[in-house]
């Protein structure tokens, strides 16, 4: 009698699991209808070594984006920070999560790769070139088991610091 109820208590013990709920994870929230930025953004730019002003929520919320589909806005670098993007030699240096560093050259021609900061409609700030004739192209996030190629582009998450600088 002793050992089956030292069995039933051990299987007891064994089977609690502590909270069933914990294991479990919540979905994000669906982003709101309109691709808004939403959140507190503050990306530090410099233009040459010199500070210059910061990209923040006011200021993509007062400037028309140059590319927009129900899910994303980018602008490019040369709408947010001026004219200095145009000259020839000018490269976007962009600071993101931990530290990492990518260059986003800007090539001449019409139809050339552009660098862009792009806001998704959950709020996500990334910096990436994009081809202007098709910025968010069909296989953004569908490649997956039928083995089609990512985005060859480069792109970086969490943008913190924006340096223009010359190449």
């Amino acid at each position: 009698m002793r050992s089956e109820i030292f069995l039933v208590a051990l299987s007891l013990i064994a089977c609690d699991a502590g909270d069933p709920n914990e294991a479990r994870r919540m979905p994000k929230p669906p982003p709101p209808e309109d691709a808004g930025v939403g959140l507190a953004i503050a990306i530090g730019v410099s233009l040459d070594g010199k500070p210059a002003a910061s990209i923040d929520t006011a200021k993509l919320d007062s400037v028309k984006p140059d590319f927009q589909d129900e899910e994303r806005r980018a602008w490019r670098f040369s709408t947010l920070l001026g004219a200095r993007l145009d000259q020839p030699g000018a490269v976007v240096k962009v600071t993101g999560e931990k530290g990492i560093v990518l260059e986003l050259p800007r090539a001449a021609g019409s139809t050339a790769p552009e660098p862009v900061l792009m806001v998704s409609r959950r709020g996500e700030v990334m910096a990436a070139l994009i081809e202007p004739d098709n910025p968010f192209p069909p296989y953004h996030g569908r490649g997956g088991r039928l083995g089609r190629r990512g985005d060859p582009l480069p792109r970086i998450a969490g943008v913190t610091q924006v340096d223009v600088v010359e190449k």
